[in-house]
């Protein structure tokens, strides 16, 4: 188990296509930073170079997930603007405000996806990062909530295939992820200063390592029933399903020092969490005043930068835990879009343990 104190290698399917709710940026490209070197292509004599890494748009690309809070989702679009200008931002949010205004005013992306409650369901959550991956097309996405703050360039780079705040002394029941991940990478051990990396907002992943093990294939090869018996419902929690999910396909993860977790001082973040001057801070509930971003309101000027959600997925109360199903939600939905095209199906186990969540 876990506590907050102790606390075949499949090809990634080809992304779906986006729905009449998406609104792509004015340009594909967003931004300079290009990385890797162009596709081969004969060389003097009619050699033929060897292909090269992946050619990106920019080193970093931003994964907003979103619900609601519009005044902080424009604050910190506005604020990524400032200090990454060539960097592409991609915004979803899961069947709540509509962010299609602010995505054409500031170039972005925005996907609108159906409700799903998906923090606390890995199918559509992993599913979703996957699309942004792609369309992002950048050597690390970032992931930020609206609770995050972007205060300067990353100077603290990525030297892992994850990273995020460090949680000291957080650890996981390893042997079914290390097991899994020694099928690929034979002999891998899930470190215990890895697992102190918390993938809330303000985490940093490799695409590379997103596009394999975020594939639906490789979370349906995850025995998510397994889990949730041995540890509790909470291991389907973005936080820590994430780990999991990279754990079983070899990848490492390693706290992050350009992120930081402040608590109940404004300028000193929590002990061993990331230092002061670190580019993106999180926020906990004890925060003197409350989350910052929490407290924004919205300037009139930009009111026509979003809109309610869609009247056909108020109707739907997804705020549950233990309680996804593909058949229901394509039903309602009327596809499989922004979710995981394999079935899952929860154990009796899980049913009677969690009832009605």
């Amino acid at each position: 188990a876990f506590s907050e104190d102790s606390k075949g290698s499949a090809r990634p399917p080809p992304p779906s296509p986006p729905p009449a709710e998406v609104s792509p940026p004015a340009s594909a490209a967003a931004g300079g930073e290009a990385e890797g070197t162009a596709a081969p292509g004969d060389a003097a004599g009619g050699a033929v170079k060897a292909p090269g890494p992946p050619k990106y748009v920019a080193k970093y690309g931003f994964y907003i997930h979103a619900y609601n809070m519009p005044a902080a989702v424009i604050h910190q679009v506005r604020q990524l603007k400032k200090f990454f200008p060539r960097s592409p931002v991609y915004i979803m949010s899961d069947g709540g405000v509509r962010f299609d205004g602010l995505c054409k005013a500031e170039n972005c992306t925005f996907m609108l996806c159906p409700p799903a409650n998906d923090r606390w369901h890995p199918w559509p959550w992993f599913r979703r990062m996957y699309d942004a991956a792609v369309s992002l097309n950048t050597e690390f996405l970032i992931m930020l909530e609206p609770d995050n703050t972007i205060h300067g360039p990353i100077t603290r780079h990525p030297t892992h295939d994850a990273g995020g705040l460090r949680v000291p002394r957080r650890r996981f029941n390893r042997e079914y992820a290390e097991k899994l991940a020694q099928e690929v990478k034979p002999g891998f051990k899930w470190k215990e200063e890895s697992m102190e990396a918390g993938l809330c907002g303000g985490s940093y992943y490799r695409t590379a390592a997103v596009l394999d093990a975020f594939s639906d294939e490789s979370i349906a090869r995850i025995d998510w029933n397994l889990l949730g018996e041995v540890c509790t419902k909470e291991v389907y929690s973005s936080d820590f399903a994430m780990p999991f999910a990279l754990t079983a396909r070899g990848y490492e993860m390693w706290p992050w020092e350009d992120a930081a977790q402040m608590e109940t001082s404004t300028t000193k973040p929590k002990a061993g969490s990331g230092p002061a001057d670190a580019a993106i801070k999180h926020y906990g509930g004890a925060y003197p005043g409350g989350k910052p971003t929490y407290n924004l309101r919205v300037e009139p000027a930009d009111e026509k930068l979003f809109k309610d959600p869609l009247s056909k997925h108020k109707q739907f109360n997804t705020n549950c835990q233990v309680c996804y199903n593909l058949k229901t939600y394509t039903e309602r939905f009327g596809s499989d879009q922004c979710t995981n095209h394999l079935p899952f199906k929860y154990s009796k186990v899980m049913k009677q343990r969690y009832p009605g969540r």
